[in-house]
C-alpha cells in the first residue's frame, strides 16, 4: 500500500474517469439524429469499457512487474525467507496480496464507471439487469487477474523493467490477435483467422474482454450488431468457444505453477 506505483495508478484511474465523464457530458449536449441515440450510447459505452479493461490490465502489470524481482534486487527476500516462511508461501502470498488489491481496484473502477454512465443516462447502462451487473463485474475481474498470473511468473524470471515491457507486449499482442481474427472473418480467410486464434492462445486477455462485453453490451438492434461484429477498437467481437474458458483457466494456473517452480529452483544466494 506504500508503493508509489499504487498512487500513480489511482491518479491515472481518476483522470480517465474524469475524461469519461467529460465525454458523456458533451454527448448529452449534442444533437443526435433521431433513431441513432441508442447506437451512440452503445459505441460510447463500448469505447469506455475497452479502454477501462486495457487500463486496468496495464496498471496491474505496473504493480506486479517488480513484486518478486525488486525483492531479489534489493535483497529483501533474504529477510523474508529467514522467517519460518517457505518459498511456496512467499510466492502465493505475493499472488494473494496482489489479487486482493487488483480485485478491490477493479471493483471500485467498475462501480464508478457504471455510476458515471448512469448519471448521464446512458441507455446501455440504465437498462442493465442485476444479473448482468454481477456477471459483468465477475468477468471484468478476470482479465487483470489473468494478467497478474502471467506477470508474477515474469517477475520470477526477469528484472522489473524487462518484465514490464514483455508483459505489455504480450497483452497488446492479444488485441492484435482480435484484429487479425476480424480481418480473417471479413476476408473469409481460414489462414488469417487461424493466425489470429494462435495469437489469442498466446495472449488470451482480449478474449476475456470480449466475454465481458457480450454480457454487458448485448446487441439491441441491427446497427449495434454491426458494431459488435466489427469488434469495436480492437476486433474480435464474436463470442469465444466454450473450450476457451477452460484453456484460459489452465493458462492462468500454469503460470502460477511455473512461478512457484521457478522460484523454488532459483538461486537467491
Amino acid at each position: 500500500m506504500r508503493r508509489k506505483t499504487l498512487l500513480v495508478m489511482g491518479i491515472i484511474a481518476v483522470l480517465f474517469l474524469a475524461f469519461w465523464g467529460l465525454l458523456l457530458h458533451y454527448e448529452t449536449h449534442m444533437t443526435i439524429p433521431q433513431g441513432m441515440s441508442g447506437t451512440a450510447d452503445y459505441l460510447m459505452t463500448e469505447m469506455g469499457l475497452q479502454f477501462s479493461s486495457m487500463l486496468l490490465a496495464l496498471l496491474t502489470i505496473m504493480l506486479a512487474a517488480g513484486t518478486i524481482a525488486s525483492d531479489l534486487d534489493t535483497g529483501l527476500v533474504h529477510g523474508i525467507l529467514s522467517r519460518p516462511i517457505s518459498r511456496l508461501q512467499y510466492v502465493l502470498g505475493k499472488l494473494g496480496g496482489l489479487a486482493v488489491m487488483t480485485i478491490a481496484a477493479s471493483t471500485v473502477f467498475y462501480v464508478l464507471f457504471l455510476a458515471i454512465g448512469a448519471v448521464f443516462g446512458l441507455s446501455t447502462i440504465t437498462a442493465l439487469t442485476l444479473w448482468q451487473l454481477i456477471g459483468g463485474w465477475l468477468l471484468f475481474l478476470t482479465a487483470p487477474l489473468a494478467v497478474l498470473c502471467l506477470t508474477l511468473w515474469g517477475s520470477v524470471r526477469f528484472k522489473t523493467v524487462p518484465n514490464g515491457i514483455l508483459m505489455i507486449f504480450i497483452y497488446i499482442l492479444g488485441n492484435i490477435g482480435g484484429m487479425v481474427e476480424m480481418v480473417g472473418q471479413l476476408l473469409n480467410s481460414r489462414t488469417i483467422n487461424s493466425a489470429g486464434i494462435v495469437i489469442s492462445l498466446i495472449s488470451p486477455f482480449h478474449v476475456l474482454y470480449v466475454i465481458c462485453q457480450n454480457v454487458l453490451l448485448p446487441s439491441a438492434n441491427i446497427l449495434q450488431n454491426a458494431a459488435q461484429l466489427a469488434g469495436g477498437l480492437t476486433g474480435g467481437g464474436a463470442a469465444p468457444s466454450p473450450w476457451m474458458y477452460l484453456y484460459i483457466a489452465l493458462y492462468a494456473l500454469a503460470f502460477i505453477a511455473l512461478a512457484v517452480h521457478g522460484f523454488a529452483k532459483k538461486d537467491i544466494a
